[in-house]
């Protein structure tokens, strides 16, 4: 089944909005709520980091929900399997493991601390760090890829209720996972509720324009509800993170229609790649910061940050597509579908699904 281009576009709009989003949640230095300062930079930088960007993964495991249950993958579970491994463990492996021996050399040889535990040797340090059992792998954004394929293994099981018992299944997902009764099952327990609503919303075919005509509305309740959390200083964010992908869906009919919207889809298909590669690079960014940016405010680092990772990660995937098609294009994912810089360009909103992120 093929989606109806406005319906496609808004998703290919919102996905890379938020994998943006992504980049700029990950970008030195975190600084935990209780520690926020009163500047006006502060809160600006904590109104981003910890509110409005912590809609990112919720909006972004939706998508995937959606996508895939509404292919009726699930229903073969071989081929979801296969397709699976080629879209998402194939990228997660290719960008993550590489990453392992320079982790090792930079603390052995750099004297770098990092959070995974590779030397001394620890033997789940290094299961860790290469394939995330029980904490996030080296490539830490990866984790969600790493919950992702957790889900695309329960996918049959979660096809199963939603089209025997929809909202009973809703209800046990929520008290399994939101409960940790899957233990280690799962990182994120919230996403295991998140990608079965979208499913729900594929299965039995919610009219995705129905809040449309309250788009403003909904999108300014999204942001009342981030300066909640900076004001009052609220470090669960559960709720907003629930409530995220309803309140911002709306705003993508107007916003993805935009001049400047259109082209931020015409760019989606670069986002999968952005989202794999751009945390190496931002720690790249903090180390040369900290050591030779001594003339450059900290708020000019903040803001320009993203920005640059995401255009040399971009020419990189120009490159990259040039000189390697078939290899980086299974590196991504994308199959051999991704081609090089001077093809003919498809049309707008055509191959989104496939080279996109989080393909589903």
């Amino acid at each position: 089944m093929t989606l109806q281009h406005g319906i496609h576009d808004r998703i290919a709009f919102l996905r890379i909005v938020m994998i943006f989003g992504v980049i700029v949640l990950h970008t030195p230095a975190y600084v935990p709520m209780p520690e926020i300062g009163n500047g006006w930079f502060d809160m600006v930088k904590a109104f981003f980091q910890l509110a409005v960007f912590r809609a990112s993964v919720p909006v972004l495991t939706v998508i995937s929900g959606f996508l895939l249950f509404r292919s009726c993958i699930d229903q073969e579970p071989v081929r979801c399997l296969t397709k699976k491994t080629r879209t998402i463990l194939i990228p997660f492996l290719c960008f993550n493991l590489p990453l392992a021996p320079v982790a090792l050399g930079a603390e052995m040889v750099g004297g770098m601390q990092l959070s995974a535990n590779l030397w001394p040797f620890d033997a789940m340090g290094w299961l860790n760090a290469a394939f995330g059992l029980t904490f996030s792998p080296i490539n830490y954004p990866l984790n969600f890829l790493r919950d992702l394929i957790v889900l695309i293994l329960l996918a049959p099981l979660f096809g199963w209720l939603l089209r025997k018992a929809a909202w009973g299944g809703l209800v046990f997902v929520s008290i399994v996972f939101m409960g940790n009764f899957d233990g280690h099952l799962l990182q994120r327990d919230l996403m295991a509720v998140l990608f079965y609503v979208g499913g729900m919303a594929a299965v039995r075919k919610w009219d995705l324009r129905l809040l449309d005509r309250y788009a403003g509305i909904l999108f300014v309740a999204f942001l009342l509800a981030c300066a909640a959390i900076l004001h009052y200083r609220i470090e669960d964010t559960t709720y907003l993170r629930v409530a995220a992908p309803i309140l911002l869906w709306p705003a993508t009919a107007w916003a993805a229609s935009t001049r400047f919207g259109t082209w931020l889809t015409g760019m989606s298909k670069y986002s999968f790649f952005l989202f794999l590669a751009h945390a190496p690079l931002l720690m790249l960014s903090w180390i040369l910061y900290n050591r030779y940016g001594s003339a450059i405010p900290y708020p000019v680092y903040w803001v320009l940050a993203p920005l640059v990772v995401s255009a040399v990660l971009v020419a990189l995937y120009q490159v990259a597509s040039a000189i390697m098609p078939r290899v980086f294009a299974s590196m991504i994912g994308a199959g051999g579908k991704a081609r090089p810089s001077g093809a003919q360009a498809q049309p707008r909103g055509a191959g989104i699904v496939p080279t996109a992120a989080l393909k589903i």
